[in-house]
């Protein structure tokens, strides 16, 4: 008898959103094997938009509004990417409709949206997944094995900045649409807090300043955890920062430069790895962008072994970090 070929798992994909992280996004999807990524449609508000980006990615489908995606049964997984204040209402829509779903930060705006969409994913057996893209890139889990075997010693204090002048984007200038520092950075600081620290802070102190329009402009916080371990952060929306954070042990310091998506890890003079992003057929928007594929694998590597969540983003974690930013914008005052 000739030998059976083992079929190849292909996921395939509904985009709802139309931005520039969209087509960054699809871009690095297409550095990805087509016999396991496979793009059906794309949908947003916008039509002539969304036309637009379907021929530029070879999509055969362009929907006008959300529901005929939610709707489409070609469809397995969803990647949401609307405006942070769509997140929850578009991911709803798409789990209600038997949709796995990857969903842009912040998955919700408040842990009682997060709360909710993980209550019905794991209700209706579904895979979510927020896009904490950082948690999938390689330095991650090199920086994760060399702490677990003891390269640093205890860890004692990280300190991370953050800042990028993102003031003249509309969506940070107004509160309703849900930018703001915290959201837009503080979380991918607290993350990498949780990476490191594993449990979540005992005390947390933050201050900033709002605009006039009420939206966190800037933060900056002290946090406690058990056993003697702090951490600072800092994020500013107005201002240039190191953009790098320090990982303070016993044994040593690792500096992790562009730590929401590094390309290299520095442990010692002796010890230095980079990792090569892959290169796409267009140009992306967004700094090291092609680092999303390692994301969209992940998607593809979880459904192919039934998995309904990362155990690399697990949603045990965004609840926590949907905590932690509900405290943070409270203590500054964008929360009542």
């Amino acid at each position: 008898m000739p030998e059976q070929t083992k079929m190849t798992f292909q996921v395939k994909w509904g985009i709802a959103g139309d931005g520039m992280i969209t087509h960054d996004f699809l871009t690095a999807l297409g550095t990805l094997p087509p016999d396991q990524h496979k793009v059906v449609a794309i949908a947003g508000k916008d039509l002539d938009r969304v036309q637009r980006l379907a021929t530029l990615h070879n999509i055969g489908t362009a929907y006008e509004g959300f529901e005929a995606l939610a709707r489409d049964t070609n469809i397995d997984i969803v990647f949401v990417s609307v405006l942070n204040l769509q997140h929850f209402e578009i991911a709803k829509l798409m789990l209600e409709n038997g949709k796995h779903v990857l969903c842009e930060k912040p998955m919700g705006m408040t842990y009682k949206q997060t709360r909710v969409l993980v209550d019905l994913a794991r209700q209706k057996k579904l895979f979510l997944l927020e896009g904490m893209w950082s948690r999938f890139f390689p330095a991650y889990d090199a920086l994760d094995k060399h702490i677990a075997m003891g390269g640093l010693g205890e860890v004692y204090h990280i300190n991370i900045q953050f800042g990028v002048e993102i003031n003249d984007i509309e969506r940070n200038l107004m509160k309703d649409l849900g930018g703001g520092a915290v959201l837009d950075l503080g979380i991918y600081m607290l993350q990498l807090l949780q990476f490191i620290y594993k449990d979540p802070p005992t005390d947390i102190m933050c201050t900033g300043h709002l605009s006039k329009t009420g939206v966190d402009e800037s933060i900056s916080c002290a946090l406690k955890y058990k056993n003697g371990r702090t951490a600072t952060i800092a994020a500013h929306t107005r201002a240039t920062m190191t953009n790098r954070a320090d990982i303070v042990g016993t044994k040593g310091t690792v500096a992790l430069e562009y730590f929401w998506c590094p390309t290299a890890l520095h442990l010692s003079a002796a010890n230095s790895t980079e990792w090569s992003l892959p290169r796409g057929r267009h140009r992306f928007h967004f700094h090291n962008s092609a680092g999303l594929a390692y994301q969209i694998q992940e998607c593809h590597d979880c459904l192919s072994k039934g998995l309904l969540e990362s155990p690399k983003m697990t949603l045990d974690e965004s609840i926590v970090l949907a905590k932690l930013t509900d405290t943070m914008r409270a203590q500054v005052g964008v929360l009542d």
